[in-house]
């Protein structure tokens, strides 16, 4: 999965272009698979991509099976000809990384590039890696690493 590190993001979209480019061969960011979310407010900014879960509910709530996992790399991916665009997958989703391709009418989601993901490329600022992890336990490190920080500030 690729795994985003927001104390580095500038929100510069850099990885929503090369995504939309590598797929479209157009730099289209309505049609990419990665997505930067601004939290102006809190100058925060979050590139996410598809997490390619263990459990994967868009694959278990997709009504005509076009979503399946391969078995020797444990990636999600969606079938354009299964696909009815019906977006259940969208919904299912807890990290909101699932996409939809309005021109084809399907859902789509981060494909790794075959392995050589374009957006982690492109990344000047080294806010996106790519790496063999759980996104869960992605997130308990994450809040594993906060709880000092938060508790330190707490003291002063």
């Amino acid at each position: 999965m690729i795994l985003a590190h927001p104390q580095k993001c500038v929100a510069c979209h850099l990885c929503e272009g090369a995504c939309s480019f590598k797929h479209e061969t157009a730099f289209q960011p309505a049609r990419t698979r990665i997505f930067v979310h601004d939290f102006v407010d809190e100058a925060v900014y979050l590139p996410l991509a598809c997490f390619h879960c263990s459990d994967a509910p868009c694959l278990s709530n997709c009504p005509t099976y076009a979503i399946s996992r391969d078995p020797a790399t444990g990636q999600v991916a969606v079938n354009d000809d299964r696909c009815i665009g019906c977006k259940m997958c969208l919904v299912a989703c807890p990290f909101s990384v699932m996409g939809f391709h309005t021109a084809k009418n399907v859902s789509q989601n981060c494909d790794l590039c075959g392995g050589d993901p374009q957006c982690v490329k492109i990344c000047t600022y080294d806010a996106l890696e790519y790496a063999d992890i759980e996104p869960v336990e992605w997130m308990v490190r994450m809040d594993a690493a906060e709880r000092p920080a938060a508790a330190a500030g707490r003291g002063s």
